[in-house]
């Protein structure tokens, strides 16, 4: 005679379907708009240091009083920044010719008042005349702002649209 065995079933564990996490608002957006918005604060901190040394260099150069040398101060940095942004917004459109005609030549003239200007601010506040380096170096700084702020404005540009078509 044989020996009946019993076999009982063991539940099996239902299985798992792993679902995609969705991550959060904050977090989506932090991670589609952070570059641009990190890259735009620096920027902005590099027009404010822009704009008080620009302002400064105009009233040394012509006397005025420091309000008109703000106010043109601000038309210079601003005018650089937008004249980018609008090379950026337009390449690869029909009016980027249009666009590139006039602004390739007011961003060389606002980058190279700019630059002079920036320039002139930082080397006077070289603390002797005797520390010539001092001075050079300066106005070496000085000049370099206005090319970082451009460089800084194309790239964010580019970040900015392409965040907006993600």
């Amino acid at each position: 005679m044989k020996n009946p065995t019993n076999i009982v079933a063991l539940p099996q564990a239902k299985p798992t379907i792993r679902r995609a996490r969705k991550s959060s608002t904050a977090a989506r957006v932090a991670k589609q708009y952070g570059p641009a918005a990190g890259l735009g604060t620096v920027i902005s901190v590099l027009l404010g240091l822009s704009l008080t040394h620009l302002a400064h260099g105009i009233s040394i150069v012509t006397g005025c009083p420091a309000l008109e040398g703000t106010a043109m101060a601000v038309g210079l940095d601003l005018l650089i920044v937008s004249l980018e942004v609008a090379m950026v917004v337009t390449a690869g459109t029909k009016s980027n010719k249009a666009v590139a005609r006039f602004a390739n030549p007011a961003l060389i003239a606002a980058f190279g008042w700019s630059s002079a200007l920036n320039a002139l601010a930082f080397g006077s506040g070289a603390p002797d005349s005797t520390y010539h380096w001092m001075t050079v170096t300066g106005a070496a700084l000085g000049a370099s702002i206005p090319a970082l702020i451009y460089a800084g404005t194309r790239a964010w540009a580019a970040l900015a649209i392409n965040s907006k078509q993600h």
